[in-house]
């Protein structure tokens, strides 16, 4: 016993390390489901854990999926939890029974079939849990918690050799070690070959063959579940108002050059961008649409009336003039990378237009002035503040209009724009795809889906669901936000509702909704499961709006829409959002 005390006190730090790790990592997995229902969520995963980095590459971001759907086999998984927790109290009471009566070595009780019934016990509420709320950083951390169980029983079982003896080494050779039964591998075990590494080698080469089981069997678990998901939704028709005639200006096509995505209609073009209202989807296009019929900028845009000549192009930034005009944006400040950007204080209608007119050299045309700067001159600018939302008798322009001199800094500006667009880009996980033009007002109706995700409740309470887009469809901001999208036709508003603000405090009351809408084009022939197939949709934009059910009907319910902007990953979020969905849920 004298050599076992003193080899004590040299295995103490390790082993004080090893519990401390456990710990941290055991808690992390079992309050996990807690960490996500409690008000500071974002705060410990967006500013403690800085876990949105995880979104920003395409590597990683399956990271913040969820492996199992949540509620994996229905209710079995609370009941695991319930059963391990209760397990657990019944372990630790008896060890603690013990202690208090000086007893000695506990052995009846769960400790007559098993050597440590507490691990086993938070094993079977780990699996609960995951069953319950799997997502893939609980997944890992559920492995890696195993992985520590298991040195840290066989540390346990050190020590209790030396404070019992023979009495332990009686009692191991009739009990399992963590699962019962388990003793019956021990003939096995002795038959396997052994490598006599050093320890610390084993325990690296055990760790990296857990993980790679851990990330094997994640990989397979989300297979099976993509294969079998069927996406519980509701659908239903929006009347959008009666369409509108066809323009007599020239029709708007889309394009892009040098990085910069525009909407064209003859010698006028818009760039979506880069202020993010302008990349919202029918945004330009509907700019486009109504510059020619704006009173205030009739003056400058009189040259456009000429059979031909010059070309003007126009960029959209925020509609408070920024304070450094010739310094492109940072990264942080072209798009959120969170639960999506704020919304802006000015709304989602307004920005600040900068109008160039642009002398085209011979034979090159908008896309040309775009990719190579030396293929235009610019003649003049102004810069006048719009509202899209103005009604459309009304002249868009909201504010003074201003017609710098001849010292305009045309090529400042243009440059500054150019930059921001690389910014954005740059920021990308991927570059966007070319967006087709979507011309609003042109559909009377337009089809809009909830889906019942990720919100748990909205698979649970089909009423809820029910009611979340019975008010989208009852709100006319609501309408009049599909319309001014270009919803219609084979666009479909596909709405992902949300946790919002006050969710946490009313979540059995009143709750407010924030909902994710995704735009999604569907191909030729496709039908609304479609949209669950990506080879037979593209998603083309999104915003998000707010829905507050203490509003009582008929009081429109939905307010404050925000624009997803240009570094969000529409795809991501779509994955996202449907990673917790498996089979039928009713």
């Amino acid at each position: 016993m004298a050599d076992a005390n003193t080899d004590r006190p040299r295995r103490a730090p390790a082993r004080r390390l090893a519990e401390a790790v456990l710990k941290a990592v055991g808690l992390f997995v079992i309050l996990e489901p807690v960490w996500m229902l409690l008000p500071f969520a974002g705060f410990l995963y967006g500013s403690v854990l800085h876990i949105e980095t995880l979104g920003r590459n395409p590597y990683t971001a399956w990271l913040t999926h969820f492996v199992f759907p949540v509620l994996t086999l229905g209710w079995l998984g609370p009941v695991l939890v319930a059963a391990g927790l209760a397990l657990f109290l019944i372990g630790a009471g008896q060890i603690y029974w013990a202690k208090i009566r000086r007893s000695g070595l506990v052995t009846g009780g769960l400790y007559r079939f098993v050597r440590h019934p507490q691990y086993v016990s938070l094993t079977l509420l780990g699996v609960g849990l995951l069953l319950t709320w799997g997502r893939a950083i609980t997944f890992l951390a559920f492995f890696i918690m195993m992985f520590l169980y298991y040195y840290l029983a066989k540390s346990e079982e050190r020590t209790c050799l030396r404070l019992f003896g023979p009495d332990y080494e009686r009692y191991g050779e009739r009990t399992s070690f963590l699962f019962p039964g388990d003793r019956l591998l021990r003939p096995l075990r002795s038959r396997l070959p052994t490598f006599g590494l050093p320890a610390p080698l084993r325990v690296a080469g055990a760790f990296l063959a857990a993980m790679a089981a851990c990330f094997a069997l994640m990989w397979l678990i989300d297979a099976v579940k993509v294969a079998v998901r069927v996406v519980p939704y509701l659908a239903v028709t929006v009347p959008l108002g009666a369409p509108e005639g066809a323009s007599t200006q020239p029709p708007i096509t889309a394009g892009e050059a040098g990085g910069v995505p525009f909407v064209q209609a003859g010698r006028l073009a818009v760039a979506r961008g880069p202020y993010r209202n302008a990349w919202a989807s029918g945004f330009a296009e509907d700019l486009l649409r109504r510059l020619r019929r704006s009173d205030a900028l009739k003056e400058f845009l009189a040259f456009l009336d000429d059979p031909a000549g010059d070309a003007a192009i126009v960029f959209c930034g925020p509609l408070e003039k920024p304070e450094h005009p010739g310094r492109p944006a940072s990264p942080a400040a072209v798009g959120a990378v969170g639960r999506g950007p704020p919304p802006d204080a000015a709304g989602p209608d307004r920005v600040r237009l900068v109008l160039l007119r642009c002398a085209l050299a011979p034979g090159a045309d908008i896309r040309d002035a775009l990719a190579d700067k030396s293929r235009r001159v610019i003649r003049g600018g102004c810069i006048a503040p719009v509202n899209l939302g103005r009604p459309e008798a009304e002249d868009i322009v909201e504010g003074d209009v201003v017609r710098p001199g001849p010292g305009f800094p045309g090529e400042e500006r243009w440059d500054f724009f150019i930059r921001q667009f690389a910014a954005q880009r740059a920021a990308l996980p991927q570059p966007p795809a070319e967006r087709a033009a979507l011309v609003p007002g042109r559909a009377a109706e337009a089809t809009l889906v909830l889906v019942r995700a990720p919100i748990l409740r909205t698979r649970l309470d089909p009423a809820f669901a029910k009611e979340i887009l019975d008010s989208l469809v009852a709100s006319a901001r609501f309408r009049d936000r599909l319309r001014k999208v270009g919803a219609g036709d084979r666009v479909v508003a596909v709405a992902f509702p949300r946790p919002g603000p006050d969710w946490y405090t009313e979540h059995h009351g009143q709750p407010q909704v924030s909902v994710f809408v995704i735009l999604a084009q569907l191909g030729t022939g496709a039908g609304l499961d479609g949209l669950f197939r990506p080879a037979d949709r593209e998603l083309v934009a999104a915003f998000t709006a707010e829905v507050d059910f203490k509003v009582p009907p008929p009081n429109d319910r939905v307010d404050t829409f925000a624009t997803i902007g240009p570094r969000r990953d529409l795809e991501e979020r779509w994955r996202f959002f449907l990673s917790g969905v498996g089979g039928k849920t009713e």
